[in-house]
C-alpha cells in the first residue's frame, strides 16, 4: 500500500510540473525560464510561487498510514474492540461509528485498540444480526490525515475472551458418565492467524463423573463490559441426580477467562440449578440480549420433562444472578408447554422481522414422529412471548417428505439474513430424512410478526447418496448446521455435517450463497455438488458432528472448525482463503489442515463448540448410539 501511494505522488508531482511548463501566459516555471520577477521576488500576478519545495513538500511530506487489523469489509464482528497498528509519526486514531463523530482510540506504541458498543463501558450496544458501518482515521503530529477507511459489517456473537480484537475457540472436553468434564478457551492469535494448539484457560467442576460438566458451552457479554464470558451446562448434576446445573464464568478481561476448578477453591460468577429430578438444566446453553438492554442473558432449554425453557435475565454489570429453582426461586420466563416432542433441543435468536428486537426460535425434533418443528416466538418490542406465533413443522416434499417414514427431526438449525434484507432466515437439519439420508432446508423470512417463514422452503439440500455412507445406511446429513461468511462477499454461507458420509469418515458441505437470491435447489445423491468438502481421516471418529465459522484471522473470511470427538477427540481448523474458503481437504487423502487442537486429558475433545448467535447449531444424533444417563430418546446430547 505505502509503495503504490509513493508511486502516485511521483506521477502527480510530474504532471504537475509538465501542465506548468506548457503555460504560455505566464514564464510560470523558473525551473525552465523564470521571468526576473520571479527570481527577486518583484510582485506580479502572473507569476506563480517559486517555491517548489512547498509542492514537493505537500506530496511527500509524512503520510499518516494505519491499518485495522481484526476486521475487513462485510466482516461478522465476534469481538468487543477494533484494532490495528500504526506507522511512527502518527499522533491520533479517530473512529466514527453509524455515521456519528469520530473519537479517540487508545494508542500503545504503534498498536491502537477502540471499544465497540458495550452497555456497561460507553453505554451503547449493537443487537445480534444488526449491520453497521465503521470508520477510522488517523493524522500526523503535523496535521496531516488519512482519507477514512469505511467498513461495513454484522454483528455477531463475542467470543473475545481477552480483548485483543480477534474471536477465541471455546469448546469443551468430555463427556461421559465417569469421566470429569472440562470447558476450554484457546486463544486466536491474530498475528500468526492460528488459534493456540493447547488450550489457555481450563474450567472444571473437578468431579470424576456423573455431571456431565460441560455437556453443552455457550458464550455471551452477561457483565456488558465488552469481553466475552461463557457459560457451562452440567445435566446430570449433581452426581446423577439431573437437575441439571449451568455455570457462568466472567472474563477478567485481557487477562482472558480465569482457569477454575470448582472441586478445589475455584468460583463461578453465576450458579444455576433445575427445578427438580431430571429437568436437565444446561442440556442446551447460550447467552442472547431478549430483552434490549445491552446486556446478554441466559438462554437455557432442555428436551427433558417435557421440554422446558428459561430465561435468566442480566442485572447488568453483576450480570446474571445465581438461582436454584429447586428452592423456590423462578426464571423471569419460563416454557413448559408439556408436548413431549423434545422442545428445547436446541435455541437460537435474531432479528427474524426486523423491527430492532430479539426473537427467538425453539427446536423439537421428535414432534409427529420426528417429523420436527421449530418454535418461532416473535419479540414485543423487548419482551419474548409466552407462547409462539407460528409451529414450523417439516416439509412434505421431496419425497419421502418429512411426515412419514423416518421423519427428519428437524432440530440443528441457524438464524442468518441469507438474502441481504436484514430480516433472520432460517437454515435448519433433517438428518433422519429418506431413513437417515439426511436433508437440509433453508426459510426466508418475510419480515413479518405472526407467520414470517413459507411453509415451503426456498432451497433444499439432499444429502449423499446412502450407499457411499456409513454402512450403506446412514449419512445422517444436517445434523450440524453453521453459518458465517467463507468468501468475505457480504452473505452468510451454510456448512453442512454428515458425520457417517464417506464410509463413516464423516464429510462437512460448504454452500456458498449466490447473493441476494440465496441458495439453489442441490441434490448431492444425484450429481450435486457443493462449494467445499472436508472429509475426517478415519472412519468412527464422528468428523463433522460439531462444526463452527468464525472469522479467526480477521480477514473478513470466516473459517472453519470442525470437532471429531471419537476416542480422546480432535478438532480441526481450516483457515479460509479465497472463494471457495478452505477448498476440498480429504484428510484421509492427503488434505491440508491449518492447524490441529488437542488437550491431553479428558474425552471427546469438540464435544461441543461456541457458537455464534447467528451461528447456532446442535448436533442430532441417531438411535446407532449407545443411550445412557445424559442422552435423550435417541439423540446424544453433543455437538
Amino acid at each position: 500500500m505505502i509503495r503504490r501511494n509513493f508511486y502516485q505522488k511521483i506521477l502527480t508531482f510530474f504532471f504537475l510540473i509538465l501542465v506548468a511548463s506548457t503555460n504560455v501566459n505566464c514564464w510560470s516555471n523558473p525551473i525552465f525560464l523564470p521571468m526576473v520577477e520571479c527570481w527577486v521576488q518583484i510582485p506580479n500576478s502572473r507569476c506563480p510561487n517559486s517555491d517548489v519545495s512547498r509542492l514537493f513538500l505537500a506530496l511527500f511530506a509524512l503520510s499518516p498510514s494505519i491499518t485495522i487489523s481484526n476486521l475487513a469489509n462485510h466482516s461478522i464482528i465476534q469481538t468487543g474492540f477494533l484494532v490495528g497498528q500504526i506507522r511512527p509519526g502518527i499522533a491520533s486514531v479517530s473512529v466514527s461509528l453509524d455515521g456519528g463523530p469520530y473519537t479517540n482510540a487508545a494508542i500503545n506504541g504503534l498498536n491502537w485498540r477502540y471499544q465497540l458498543p458495550a452497555q456497561a463501558i460507553t453505554g451503547t450496544h449493537w443487537n445480534t444480526g444488526s449491520k453497521h458501518t465503521i470508520s477510522v482515521t488517523a493524522m500526523d503530529g503535523v496535521g496531516n490525515r488519512t482519507i477514512p477507511q469505511v467498513l461495513n459489517v454484522v454483528k455477531g456473537t463475542n467470543h473475545d475472551t481477552d480483548g485483543d480484537g480477534f474471536p477465541d475457540v471455546i469448546l469443551t472436553d468430555v463427556p461421559s458418565n465417569a469421566v470429569q468434564g472440562y470447558g476450554l478457551v484457546f486463544l486466536a492469535h491474530g498475528n500468526t492467524g492460528i488459534p493456540s494448539s493447547s488450550p489457555d484457560s481450563i474450567v472444571t467442576d473437578g468431579l470424576a463423573g456423573g455431571s456431565y460438566f460441560g455437556d453443552k458451552v455457550g458464550t455471551g457479554d452477561f457483565n456488558g463490559d465488552g469481553y466475552a464470558d461463557i457459560v457451562i451446562g452440567s445435566q446430570a448434576a449433581p452426581g446423577y441426580t439431573t437437575f441439571g446445573h449451568v455455570y457462568i464464568f466472567h472474563s477478567s478481561g485481557q487477562g482472558g477467562i480465569t482457569s477454575q476448578n470448582l472441586n478445589s477453591g475455584g468460583t463461578y460468577n453465576s450458579f444455576l440449578k433445575g427445578h427438580t429430578t431430571g429437568n436437565r438444566l444446561g442440556s442446551f446453553v447460550m447467552g442472547g440480549d431478549v430483552n434490549n438492554d445491552g446486556y446478554d442473558d441466559a438462554i437455557l432449554t432442555s428436551p427433558w420433562s417435557g421440554g422446558l425453557g428459561y430465561i435468566f435475565y442480566s442485572q447488568g454489570i453483576a450480570g446474571v444472578p445465581s438461582k436454584d429453582l429447586s428452592t423456590g426461586a423462578v426464571a423471569d420466563i419460563t416454557y413448559n408447554f408439556g408436548n413431549n416432542d423434545d422442545f428445547g433441543l436446541q435455541s437460537a435468536i435474531g432479528d427474524i422481522n426486523a423491527d430492532g428486537y430479539t426473537d427467538l426460535v425453539v427446536s423439537a425434533p421428535t414432534y409427529n414422529a420426528q417429523q420436527g418443528r421449530l418454535y418461532i416466538f416473535i419479540s414485543n418490542s423487548g419482551t419474548i412471548p409466552g407462547a409462539p406465533q407460528q409451529y414450523l413443522v417439516g416439509p412434505t416434499a421431496p419425497a419421502p417428505g418429512c411426515a412419514s417414514g423416518t421423519g427428519c427431526s428437524l432440530g440443528s438449525f441457524v438464524l442468518a439474513d441469507f438474502n441481504g434484507d436484514s430480516c433472520a432466515d432460517l437454515g435448519v437439519g433433517g438428518p433422519t430424512f429418506n431413513t437417515n439420508q439426511g436433508i437440509a432446508f433453508v426459510f426466508h423470512s418475510n419480515c413479518g410478526s405472526v407467520t414470517p417463514y413459507s411453509a415451503t422452503p426456498n432451497a433444499t439440500f439432499v444429502g449423499p447418496a446412502l450407499a457411499t455412507c456409513n454402512g450403506g445406511t446412514n449419512c445422517s446429513f444436517g445434523n450440524s448446521v453453521s453459518t458465517g461468511d467463507t468468501n468475505g462477499d457480504g452473505y452468510f454461507d451454510l456448512l453442512i455435517g454428515s458425520n457417517f458420509a464417506s464410509a463413516g469418515y464423516g464429510n462437512v458441505y460448504l454452500f456458498q450463497s449466490s447473493g441476494s437470491a440465496g441458495f439453489s435447489n442441490i441434490d448431492l445423491s444425484s450429481g450435486g455438488t457443493a462449494t467445499s468438502v472436508l472429509t475426517g481421516a478415519s472412519s468412527g471418529l464422528n468428523f463433522g458432528v460439531s462444526s463452527s465459522l468464525q472469522d479467526i484471522t480477521g480477514d473478513g473470511m470466516s473459517d472453519v472448525l470442525v470437532s471429531a470427538p471419537g476416542g480422546a477427540g480432535q478438532v480441526y481448523y481450516f483457515k479460509s482463503a479465497g472463494t471457495s474458503g478452505p477448498g476440498n481437504q480429504n484428510l484421509s487423502a492427503g488434505g491440508v489442515v491449518t492447524s490441529v487442537l488437542s488437550v491431553s486429558f479428558g474425552q471427546s475433545l469438540g464435544n461441543s463448540i461456541a457458537k455464534s448467535r447467528i451461528d447456532q447449531d446442535q448436533m442430532i444424533g441417531l438411535s446407532v448410539f449407545t443411550i445412557e444417563s445424559g442422552f435423550k430418546s435417541n439423540f446424544p446430547y453433543i455437538e
